[in-house]
């Protein structure tokens, strides 16, 4: 019984942290900028055309699927230095940090 416990919770750790967000990755909102006017995805994505469903790789972990517009690394910085925000397709897409300097 012990040992079962202990297979569940060590499947549960790598399940858990196979989720999560590296500190490389981490985005974060520039100084003044807001999330305010970005909505929650619906279960068939984002009611505006215009905008497309993705994840924030947030230093708390991801966010919950969000309609972004293409821009949307104009208003993040990454946490770390040296990294650049990129947006990856999916669905939801992933808004996060990769190696380089610079926008995308």
């Amino acid at each position: 019984m012990v040992r079962r416990i202990a297979l569940l919770l060590s499947a549960t750790l790598v399940l858990a942290t196979g989720c999560g967000v590296s500190e490389d990755e981490v985005v974060q909102l520039k100084e003044g900028e807001s999330l305010s006017d970005t909505p929650y995805c619906g279960s068939i994505g984002c009611a505006d055309p215009l905008r497309f469903c993705a994840e924030l790789f947030l230093e708390f972990g991801r966010s919950p699927p969000l309609c972004v517009v293409d821009n949307i690394c104009d208003r993040l910085e990454c946490a770390k230095a040296g990294r650049r925000c990129a947006v990856f397709d999916g669905f939801p897409g992933q808004v996060k940090c990769i190696e380089g300097n610079g926008q995308q």
